[in-house]
């Protein structure tokens, strides 16, 4: 007798899955698992930032000069929408323009 190990049964694999590299202690990866996930949707891009807590705003555009902006994220009272409108800008309007 010999001292060579019986040849093992060839496996098969299910049918759509592709080896990207020889077999061995690691698990195949399949092309269908090795996809990247899609890339994360873009950032808004806000004309303003709130001082208090930094969450990007634009204030309402259409809205009367006298009404309060608030911050969507902390509520605080930012300023008025006529006070976005001034150049400069007021020292009491509690956000800063976002650098392009």
């Amino acid at each position: 007798m010999t001292d060579d190990p019986k040849p093992r049964r060839t496996l098969s694999l299910k049918p759509g899955v592709v080896v990207t590299r020889p077999l061995g202690p690691e698990p195949l990866v399949s092309l269908r698992a090795a996809k990247s996930p899609p890339p994360p949707p873009p950032e808004p891009v806000f004309g303003w930032k709130c001082k208090p807590c930094g969450q990007g705003f634009d204030p309402l555009i259409g809205a009367s000069d006298d009404e309060a902006v608030r911050c969507p994220k902390c509520n605080a009272r930012i300023g008025k929408v006529g006070d976005f409108k001034l150049d400069p800008i007021p020292a009491k309007v509690r956000a800063r323009p976002v650098k392009a």
